[in-house]
Order: structure tokens, then C-alpha cells, then sequence
């Protein structure tokens, strides 16, 4: 069986972007040491969930040569009724039968990509079973939280601590 892994950066004051959704303030922090451990993440990605807005903003900065997941299996968590350029499966159905699913079919692991939205939905039915949070050196003041309208308190335990050339990574599971 599969686990859906949360990976994902935030700033210091826990943003995951810009107000305006601009992740500009994170390539300041792109060096080897966290392309390194993304890229070491990525290659146990069998699967990537994501919603609307995340999509969105990755149609908007890249064009249609270069979909950086084309070796994965994408589901965008979506109302919308979408073209779908790159072979994503577009899903309006319920989030905890999918990730059942998935993670009773699918070898590698699912990689859970997104803002405190989509992350709030998969916390609400505790789906969510490691959270691999790299912590930045910036305060932005104001942005979109990483975890937003949360009815309940979560408890997690710590695994690891890895101190980057820039940055820290703390991995989390469930409890």
C-alpha cells in the first residue's frame, strides 16, 4: 500500500505563496542541496493529486512543452470541466475514495501538491499520511497559509530534521 505524502515549502511565518500566488520569493532558496532532495522525493512519485489553482498556476508559467510530470499519473481536483492538454484526469468526485483507491493499486507513492485548500480537504479525512515541510529563511508578512480553517487539532510526530545548504526539512507522520 502506497502513502500520499504532503511536500511541500513555506516561509518562516508559514506562507506557501505570495498573496497573489506568486512563489517568486522561493528561487532564492533553489540550490543543489534542495534540488538534490527533490528530486531524490520525486522519483518515488508514482502518483501527483492537485487542485485547480496549483494546475492553474503551472499552465500559467509554463507552455504546453514543457509539463514537467508527463512520467506521472495527475488527478487536478476540480467543479471545472477542463481541456486536457497534458493527459491530467480531471476529478469532481469524492477525494477519499480516490486516494483509497490509489493507494491500494499504486506502488509508489502519491504526492499531495497544493494550497491550504486542497491540504485543508485531505486533513478533514486524514489522508494524509507523511508531511514533508521544507521551512525557508523568509518572512513575507502576509500570503496564503499553509494550513487554513482547520476544525481540528492534527498531532504528529517528527521523523527527521535535514539541515540544507538554505533551508530545513522536518518530515512528519501521522499519529
Amino acid at each position: 500500500m502506497s502513502s500520499l505524502v504532503l511536500y511541500i515549502a513555506q516561509s518562516l511565518d508559514g506562507y506557501i505563496a505570495r498573496k497573489n500566488g506568486s512563489l517568486d520569493w522561493l528561487h532564492d532558496f533553489d540550490d543543489e542541496s534542495t534540488t538534490e532532495r527533490y528530486d531524490r522525493f520525486i522519483e518515488t512519485v508514482g502518483v501527483i493529486i492537485m487542485g485547480y489553482s496549483t494546475y492553474q498556476k503551472l499552465i500559467e508559467e509554463l507552455n504546453t512543452d514543457q509539463w514537467p510530470y508527463y512520467d506521472k499519473q495527475v488527478y487536478v481536483i476540480t467543479h471545472r470541466k477542463l481541456d486536457n492538454p497534458f493527459g491530467v484526469i480531471f476529478i469532481q468526485d469524492n477525494i477519499q475514495e480516490l486516494v483509497l483507491n490509489l493507494k491500494n493499486t499504486t506502488d509508489k507513492s502519491i504526492w499531495l501538491v497544493g494550497g491550504s485548500n486542497i491540504i485543508r480537504q485531505f486533513m478533514q479525512y486524514s489522508l494524509i499520511d507523511r508531511y514533508i515541510i521544507t521551512l525557508i529563511p523568509t518572512i513575507l508578512g502576509e500570503g496564503i497559509p499553509l494550513f487554513s480553517n482547520l476544525n481540528e487539532t492534527t498531532q504528529l510526530k517528527q521523523i527527521a530534521v535535514t539541515i540544507l545548504d538554505k533551508c530545513v526539512e522536518c518530515e512528519y507522520i501521522n499519529v
